[in-house]
């Protein structure tokens, strides 16, 4: 297997040019300079997610109790010697302010301050509702 620098066509689609040269290419005083260097903005400054921390999507599956609903959160687990999947369900109890949500809705909840002794997630939107595509 030739690893010299000047082999940079690969059979797997493409030329790959070597982040070497654009390194060789710059002078001192812009390598002094992180920010310069081509991709440390994506390696130490990934992009933020669009969902809020801790947030959970699940599905409504009570409505029976004033400003709150049952939100079952699917989780999913890989055994490998199997190589299935576990499905690893867990309920939580979330706060729902207007009473918009209905059973079977797909709903985002976030956690919050302490309501009561087993509501601490809030409703934050619903993203599908039940009989919609």
């Amino acid at each position: 297997m030739n690893l010299s620098s000047d082999a940079t066509d690969d059979d797997d689609g493409g030329s790959v040019t070597p982040i070497n040269a654009a390194l060789s290419s710059m002078t001192n005083v812009e390598l002094a300079e992180m920010s310069t260097i081509p991709g440390w903005n994506l390696v130490h400054h990934p992009p933020r997610r669009n969902t809020p921390r801790g947030a959970l999507v699940g599905k409504v599956v009570s409505d029976k109790m004033q400003k709150t609903v049952n939100v079952a959160v699917d989780r999913y687990r890989i055994v490998p010697k199997y190589r299935k999947r576990l499905r690893f369900t867990k309920k939580f109890m979330a706060h729902d302010e207007h009473e918009v949500c209905n059973v079977g809705d797909l709903v985002m909840i976030v956690p919050c301050q302490k309501i009561s002794r087993h509501k601490h997630f809030m409703v934050r939107e619903i993203i599908r509702a039940k009989g919609q595509l």
